[in-house]
């Protein structure tokens, strides 16, 4: 095959970057997968729940339709 000899060099390098940037992105997504795992797990174990805050109450709603009433 002609063509192969004459770009080979070109073929095989353009392949072997293929290679390392899916290799490397590969191992990114690993990372994060792992990451996100080991977060998940944190999230949902009793050691690192912490008590809810008090809601604070007010004695009139947020919003009237009447507007402010003031006595």
């Amino acid at each position: 095959m002609p063509g192969l000899d004459r770009y080979g060099l070109y073929l095989i390098s353009a392949f072997g970057v293929t290679v390392v940037v899916l290799s490397v992105y590969g191992l990114y997504l690993w990372s994060r997968l792992r990451g996100a795992r080991r977060r998940s797990v944190a999230n949902y174990s009793g050691r690192n729940v912490s008590a809810a805050a008090a809601m604070v109450t007010t004695a009139q709603p947020a919003s009237s339709a009447n507007g402010p009433s003031t006595p």
